[in-house]
C-alpha cells in the first residue's frame, strides 16, 4: 500500500504446485539469514531475519488459491499489479480478476449497526470485570472495546484507509480533537484510572450513537450499562 518503511514487517503468500517434501524454513533462509523461525498461533509462518526484519509466509498450494476470493468485500486490496511478484502461468492474475471490490464501504448502515452491537457487547463485559474488581482482565478487555470505538470514530471522521488496523497511523489520520476523546478511554492497570477511562468511554460512545444515528434501541442498552 505504499507506505512501508524500515520498521514496516513483511508478509507474503506463495503458493506451490506441491508442498511434499518443501521445507518452508530452507526457502525462507534463502531470502536473509534467520534469528528465529517458528509457526504462531495461527498457523502461519513467522520468521525473524538476522537484521531484526519481521516476516509473515503463508505457503499454500495451488488449489488453495480460490481463499483469495473469499476475502472479496471484507479487505481492501492494493494495486493488483503491486500485489503480485511472481506469477508463472498467471494463476494469481487470473484469480485477482474475479475480485470485485477493492475497497469495501464501511460506512453502510448494516456496519454501523453491526459495530454498535459489537460495541455494547464488549463494553458490557468490561463494565461486568470492573466490578468484579478483576482489573487486570477489564484492562485487557477495554483494548477491545477501544477497537470498535476506533472503527466508529473512523466512520465519524471518513477516515476508513486503515480499516484492518484502526490504530495504524492514527495521529496522522483523525484530527486532534478525537484524538484526545479516544485518549481519554486508554488507562494505567490502576483501578481508579480504569474506572475513569471507562466512564469516559460511555460518554464517547453516546457522543458516537448520536453522530451515527444509531437507533434508539441501541442507546437505551447504553445507558443501562455503567
Amino acid at each position: 500500500k505504499n507506505e512501508g518503511d524500515k520498521y514496516s514487517d513483511i508478509e507474503f503468500y506463495i503458493f506451490l504446485k506441491d508442498k511434499e517434501n518443501f521445507s518452508a524454513e530452507n526457502w525462507v533462509s534463502q531470502i536473509h539469514p534467520l534469528a528465529l523461525y517458528f509457526t504462531n498461533e495461527y498457523g502461519s509462518e513467522v520468521a525473524i531475519f538476522e537484521n531484526m526484519i519481521r516476516g509473515e509466509f503463508h505457503f499454500l498450494t495451488n488449489d488453495q488459491m480460490e481463499v483469495i476470493k473469499s476475502w472479496d468485500g471484507l479487505v481492501e486490496f492494493s494495486d493488483f499489479d503491486k500485489m503480485i511478484l511472481v506469477d508463472k502461468e498467471d494463476l494469481l492474475t487470473n484469480t485477482l480478476k474475479e475480485i470485485k471490490t477493492k475497497v469495501p464501504d464501511r460506512t453502510t448502515n448494516e456496519n454501523i449497526l453491526w459495530l454498535s452491537q459489537s460495541l455494547l457487547n464488549v463494553l458490557l463485559t468490561t463494565s461486568n470485570l470492573i466490578k468484579r474488581q478483576e482489573f487486570a482482565h477489564a484492562y485487557q478487555s477495554l483494548s477491545n472495546v477501544q477497537k470498535y470505538l476506533l472503527w466508529l470514530i473512523r466512520i465519524e471522521t471518513y477516515q476508513t484507509k486503515h480499516w484492518e488496523s484502526p490504530t495504524k497511523s492514527l495521529e496522522k489520520d483523525i484530527d486532534p480533537d478525537w484524538y484526545s476523546l479516544f485518549q481519554e478511554t486508554t488507562s494505567e492497570l490502576d483501578p481508579t484510572d480504569i474506572k475513569t477511562a471507562f466512564k469516559k468511554t460511555l460518554t464517547l460512545t453516546e457522543k458516537l450513537f448520536d453522530n451515527l444515528g444509531v437507533e434508539a434501541k441501541l442507546k437505551g442498552v447504553l445507558r443501562r450499562i455503567e
